[in-house]
């Protein structure tokens, strides 16, 4: 059984957890353990000598919206992926929050979010830096701990739905960087990436948007369009359309 320790000032101390980050705590075979630092927890890494991970919203806001008071967004891949133009900003779902990335560039650029994420250890360190957080875009933030397939059943008033599933790729590069090595040791593979994205076909919103490797297959077919950036590549579905045209599998 693993271990479930939070420490502030150096000293173990007890913190309100949720029965989901408890029950994984208990199957899993890591020792968890979060550090409190300026103001919100962050997950020991299981290396020595690597910083530990959190969600720093202030800071990667502020980053963010400085990029773009220089940066057209007309230009960027991303923006362009999820519809955003002059006088337009859609209401996105996020349905693989993960460390945030993606839900804060969309709050950068002005958009609504919704996020969700299923691993309790990656909502508690969400829900940590949220209650740390003062930017005032969080007020168009909403985070929802719960399964994907659970949030599309209730669906929240929104335009696009985003999907960043992990899972092995053939063409995915070696050596991945360090938050992305411990999320897919702890959370794992997105087994059931194939059927979410069928699911989310079926609900009839402006785009489905999916973020895949550039040089990676497509997930279940081909999309309505896509963007290409250096790295990443943006599977972009549009739903009416392929309801009217029955491309919907």
């Amino acid at each position: 059984m693993a271990k479930l320790k939070f420490i502030k000032n150096q000293t173990e101390t007890l913190e309100q957890a949720s029965d989901r980050l408890i029950e994984f705590a208990q199957k899993s075979p890591w020792d968890l353990q979060f550090e409190f630092i300026d103001g919100q927890y962050f997950l020991a890494s299981n290396l020595k000598g690597e910083r530990p991970i959190g969600i720093e919203i202030d800071r990667e806001l502020l980053r963010h919206e400085t990029y773009f008071k220089s940066h057209s967004l007309a230009k960027e891949v991303l923006a362009k992926s999820i519809g955003i133009r002059s006088g337009k900003r859609p209401r996105i779902l996020d349905l693989t929050a993960g460390l945030l990335g993606d839900s804060l560039l969309f709050l950068a650029m002005g958009c609504e979010v919704w996020a969700v994420e299923r691993h309790p250890v990656v909502g508690f360190l969400i829900e940590s830096a949220l209650k740390n957080a003062k930017h005032p875009s969080i007020q168009r933030f909403h985070f929802v701990e719960q399964q994907a397939s659970d949030i599309l059943k209730q669906m929240p008033q929104i335009d696009v739905i985003f999907f960043d599933p992990m899972f092995e790729d053939i063409n995915h590069k070696a050596g991945a960087k360090k938050e992305m090595r411990i999320f897919r040791e702890l959370v794992g593979k997105d087994y059931d990436s194939a059927e979410i994205l069928k699911n989310c076909l079926k609900i009839q919103i402006e785009r489905v948007v999916v973020k895949r490797p550039r040089l990676s297959q497509v997930l279940i077919e081909k999309p309505n369009i896509d963007f290409k950036g250096k790295s990443t590549r943006y599977d972009v579905y549009f739903p009416k359309i392929m309801a009217q045209s029955s491309q919907i599998p």
